[in-house]
Formats: C-alpha cells, sequence, structure tokens
C-alpha cells in the first residue's frame, strides 16, 4: 500500500475516532449522590462524626442533616457530590443562612435538558417518633403521582420518616392515580385515616425487568429509586434517616391491621406458586455505624439477618383476617445486649416495616393482596 494510502486511511481513522468522541451523549442525570458538611470539630455540630454526611430523600428531594440541640445554623456551607457531569446552583460549597429553614438547590443535568430542585435544611437532634396515626400525608413533588406520609417534630416540621416503592412503581405505573399505587392512603382507618398496601400488577414494563408485581410497603427510612430497577433489595434503605435514630430501648410494638390474601401466587418470571399469600408487619433495631465508622442501614438483603441487628419485634408473616381490624402486640426480642453509652450517642436506629406480599422484596406474592394498618405504637423504656 502506498504511503499517501496509509496517509488516507490514517485520517480517515481518526475522524470516526473524533466522530465517536463527539456523539458520546451527555449525561441525563441531575441527582445529589451524597451531601456532607466539613467541619474541623465535627462534635461540636453532630452529635456522632457520622451525621456530617446528609441524609437525602431522593422522593420528596430533601436533603437533612441532623445537628446538636442549640447548633448556629446561620453561617454553613454544605458540600454535594453530583451525578457525572451536572452541576448545581447555588454553588457548591457556598456559605448560607438555614436558621430561617431549607434553602433550595437546583441540580443541572450535563446536557442541560433535566433539572432537579432539592430543599436542604438542618434539623436539631430528636429521637424516632414512637407513635404513628397515618394522618399526614404530602404529594410526590414532581409530578403529584402518588403520596408521601410522614410524622410532625414538635415545631410542625415533616420528619420524612416514612418510605414506600411508590416512586419504583410509577417507571411501570403508567397512568395509575394516587389510589391506585402499591400505597395508598385508607380513609376509613381504625382511627381517622390508615394505609392502604396492595400488591399490584406492574404490567409489560414491569415484566421486561422481570418484575411482574409491586407489593405495598410502608417503613421509616427511603427509597433510592435509581435502584429500584437495576439493584432492587438495595433500593430499600430501612432505618435511614434521623429521623429513625431512638434514645430509648423499645419494647412492644403494637398496632391494628387487617388482611386479605389476593388469589394466585406468582414468581418473578410470572409463573404460579402453590399457596396463599402472607403479608409482614415487624421492627428492627439496628447499630447505625459499622466498625471502621461508616454510616450503616438495612436494605432487603439483610433486614433481618444483619449482624447489625439488636432485636426484632416479628408480628408477621400475617394470614387472612375476618370481622375488621384486629389489633397486634410484639415483644422486641433482644438478640444482641443494648450498650446505653451508645444508645445515648445516638447510635440505634430502628426500622418499622408493613408489607401486603412477605415475598414482596423478591418479586413473589399475589396481586390483589391487601393489608390495612393504623394507630401503630412503639412502647419504649422509660
Amino acid at each position: 500500500m502506498s504511503k499517501i494510502n496509509l496517509l488516507v486511511l490514517a485520517a480517515a481513522a481518526c475522524s470516526l475516532l473524533t466522530s465517536c468522541f463527539k456523539d458520546e451523549p451527555l449525561n441525563a442525570e441531575c441527582d445529589i449522590e451524597m451531601a456532607y458538611l466539613h467541619a474541623d470539630n465535627p462534635l461540636e455540630i453532630f452529635v456522632k462524626p457520622t451525621d456530617s454526611i446528609a441524609t437525602t430523600n431522593e422522593t420528596a428531594r430533601t436533603v437533612i442533616f441532623s445537628v446538636r440541640k442549640g447548633t448556629n445554623i446561620t453561617a454553613l456551607a454544605p458540600q454535594f457530590q453530583l451525578t457525572k457531569g451536572a452541576t448545581i446552583s447555588p454553588a457548591n460549597g457556598s456559605v448560607h443562612d438555614f436558621s430561617k429553614g431549607a434553602v433550595s438547590y437546583t441540580v443541572t443535568s450535563e446536557n442541560g435538558a433535566w433539572q432537579k430542585t432539592y430543599n436542604v435544611r438542618f434539623d436539631e437532634k430528636t429521637s424516632a417518633a414512637t407513635q404513628f396515626s397515618f394522618e399526614n400525608l404530602l404529594m410526590e413533588p414532581d409530578r403529584e403521582r402518588y403520596y408521601i406520609w410522614t410524622d410532625k417534630t414538635e415545631d410542625g416540621t415533616d420528619m420524612l420518616n416514612w418510605a414506600s416503592g411508590n416512586s419504583g412503581f410509577a417507571i411501570v405505573g403508567g397512568n395509575a392515580s394516587p389510589y391506585e399505587y402499591p400505597t395508598a392512603p385508607y380513609e376509613n382507618g381504625y382511627e381517622g385515616k390508615g394505609v392502604k398496601l396492595t400488591t399490584r400488577s406492574t404490567g409489560e414494563g414491569g415484566a421486561i425487568f422481570k418484575m411482574p408485581i409491586a407489593a405495598g410497603n410502608l417503613f421509616t427510612g427511603s427509597f433510592d429509586a435509581n435502584k429500584a430497577t437495576k439493584r432492587p433489595l438495595e433500593a430499600t434503605h430501612f432505618g435511614d434517616g434521623p429521623y429513625c435514630v431512638v434514645n430509648k430501648k423499645p419494647l412492644v410494638l403494637t398496632g391494628y391491621y387487617q388482611y386479605t390474601p389476593g388469589k394466585t401466587i406468582t414468581d418473578k418470571a410470572g409463573k404460579e406458586v402453590p399457596g396463599i399469600d402472607q403479608g409482614d408487619i415487624y421492627a428492627v433495631l439496628f447499630r447505625n455505624t459499622k466498625a471502621d465508622g461508616t454510616p450503616f442501614y438495612l436494605d432487603g438483603s439483610n433486614v433481618k439477618t444483619s449482624e447489625q441487628i439488636v432485636a426484632l419485634a416479628l408480628v408477621g408473616p400475617l394470614d387472612k383476617t375476618e370481622g375488621g381490624w384486629h389489633k397486634f402486640s410484639k415483644n422486641f426480642e433482644y438478640i444482641a445486649n443494648l450498650d446505653p453509652q451508645v444508645l445515648a450517642e445516638g447510635g440505634y436506629s430502628m426500622a418499622v416495616v408493613f408489607t401486603s406480599s412477605v415475598g414482596g422484596a423478591e418479586f413473589v406474592g399475589a396481586v390483589g393482596s391487601e393489608l390495612l394498618i393504623d394507630e401503630v405504637k412503639v412502647i419504649m423504656e422509660e
């Protein structure tokens, strides 16, 4: 081959390579992956060092830092780890006054086509709520497709302590109304409103991901919809967040429920499975920091088996009920010693969990299974 032909071929190859680089699409994601606050003396601001990493509630678009009571929050500079290429406004690490409420930050994707607005706030440290009446609801902020449950602090701030898989169902739920989502309000609760958890079909979209059902679920913690179709067991963050931390010893889990199983159980391939579906209710107390000092929460792979677990209150599995509301009451069974000093320092968190299909995390359950819950309480040691 002549030298000229070689030069032409090399130029063409370079042109193709350049074209490939130019054609690579810019990232369309615009998420806050992590938020943190640098402090020279973190224990002057936080109860424990790991509190310097905020909890991001992706569903409610809220980032919450938990600080000591009396902390001066008039001039703080949180920093954010964003998805690749994304930018944030106000500027990353800029100083703001958080004493008057949340500060809004807008994240723009690398390709400039998408934006998300997050409310960043600093809340004074408080213990987890222990009485749940499910009367406080918010609509999902993006498109008002489904409900979010929250308890209130003493000053009326939304804790945003409850999560569900509704944001995952939204990916395949089409035009479902808020009351057709797996987790929805129930107007005729034991007292006032309750919650209705229903195992739903995810249709053709769910079948593509081998997720033919979505069990209704509600739990204290957070849900990461970005992992819902890729690593679903990691999407549920049980006991994740400042309002899951306890400062007293849990003794008993009580409340009211009704359960009706659906007709036919299927597995993740959509094939029929023998038996009758069951619901589940339980609570878990666990160490919220690993041995190396990093934050820890439970997920779908270890919520009842992690070595970090200290105690469990297992009400379920639940069979069909008759005749209206049934009261449940279950003691916490301690499988490890509770350290009083760790408890005082906020080192334990609690997850309270409800689901309409006990095998829902593995996409095993019966469409139509329904669990109603209301007036739940965790009795603590005084």
